[in-house]
């Protein structure tokens, strides 16, 4: 049987309805790897049945998460574009649900930071003002395609699902999108990636019984790469046991 991966979506809050968006890249991703994408509607009571019934989650990127729910105030001059709280509400209790079964979770971009914020991380507002000499993280204008490389850490996992040596890192080339990053890791976190200019590029769980990866980058972009389909494979063989 092939598994069922939850899918987080964009949330379009509009004077009269409240619209469900999402990327068909990451579903494409996930039937690739030999899963079956299940769209996930953000509404509260349903979270108790998705999480009994679909066996991998994948969380999705997206906009800003309001600096409240790490308990810091909007830095002035920081540039933000707020996701609506009612999304990252119900994926934050999403995220609690699913920890508690220890069903597979892949975290990718918004969804990196949200599962860190959710075991008690911090973030960076805006990497260009918080951080020295940082590298370009996001496009400057729309359709444009930021690229740099990434180091994961030996001895992690996610430098074992990638297929790194046995000494030395494991390095990539990545499709960056993003202006925030992992300031502080969250419980049972640990720090797996780290691009040239500092910025933590990924997160992974220090339990060995606990498929939690957590990545800053965006792979379902980068669909026919070696290094995304090991990732989005090891989700979805985590996801039949």
């Amino acid at each position: 049987m092939k598994p069922l991966i939850g899918i987080t979506m964009n949330l379009d809050v509009q004077p009269t309805r409240d619209l469900n968006i999402l990327d068909q890249d990451y579903g494409r991703a996930v039937l690739r790897a030999g899963g079956i994408p299940v769209p996930l509607l953000g509404i509260e009571t349903s979270i108790s049945d998705l999480v009994n019934r679909l066996d991998g989650f994948l969380f999705t990127g997206g906009d800003d998460i309001s600096p409240r729910f790490y308990n810091e105030r909007p830095l002035k001059d920081a540039r933000m574009r707020p996701s609506p709280d009612k999304r990252t509400r119900f994926e934050l209790n999403l995220f609690s649900a699913v920890a508690r079964t220890k069903k597979p979770v892949l975290a990718i971009c918004h969804g990196a930071q949200l599962v860190n914020i959710a075991l008690g991380g911090t973030l960076y507002q805006d990497i260009s003002l918080q951080i020295r000499k940082a590298l370009k993280h996001g496009p400057a204008k729309p359709g444009e395609k930021v690229y740099h490389t990434v180091s994961v850490f030996e001895g992690t996992r996610i430098c074992q699902i990638l297929g790194g040596r046995q000494k030395g890192d494991c390095s990539l080339k990545v499709r960056s999108s993003h202006h925030q990053s992992i300031k502080n890791p969250g419980r049972g976190l640990r720090l797996a990636a780290v691009s040239s200019d500092g910025v933590f590029e990924a997160l992974e769980s220090r339990g060995k019984n606990t498929f939690l990866i957590a990545v800053q980058w965006h792979p379902e972009k980068t669909i026919n790469d070696r290094y995304t389909k090991k990732l989005f494979t090891a989700l979805i063989n985590a996801s039949r046991k």
